[in-house]
């Protein structure tokens, strides 16, 4: 079961995900779950992302994950550096506000902030 602010943001995700992929662009989304079952993660990651990483569940490294990239509530969108230091915090308001509209030209402007 995930929760309605999930539930609206996750679709927006998708479509972005897919507009940049489908522009050649190279870069992935890795999901780390706060899922309270293996189900909902796999029905999750089945019907909604669909070709996205995950971090598996009960992976002892989440709640470290959650804690290191400032993750307070759900749904996040972090763009982290090759060095995995947080690049752009709140990457989930741009997609919301410019992703859907703009998806390639919002990615181009993030990989100008990314430190490789």
């Amino acid at each position: 079961m995930w929760c309605p602010s999930c539930r609206q943001f996750t679709p927006k995700l998708e479509r972005f995900y897919k507009a940049v992929k489908e522009n050649g662009k190279n870069f992935e989304i890795v999901l780390v779950s706060r899922d309270r079952e293996d189900e909902d993660l796999k029905e999750y990651l089945t019907e909604h992302c669909g070709g996205w990483l995950a971090i598996p569940f009960g992976d002892e490294r989440i709640p470290e994950f959650l804690e290191k990239y400032e993750v307070p509530t759900i749904p996040a969108l972090k763009v982290l550096n090759a060095d995995g230091s947080i690049a752009i915090a709140d990457a989930r308001n741009q997609v919301q506000d410019k992703g859907r509209d703009e998806p390639v030209q919002l990615f181009d402007e993030w990989l100008k902030e990314v430190k490789a």
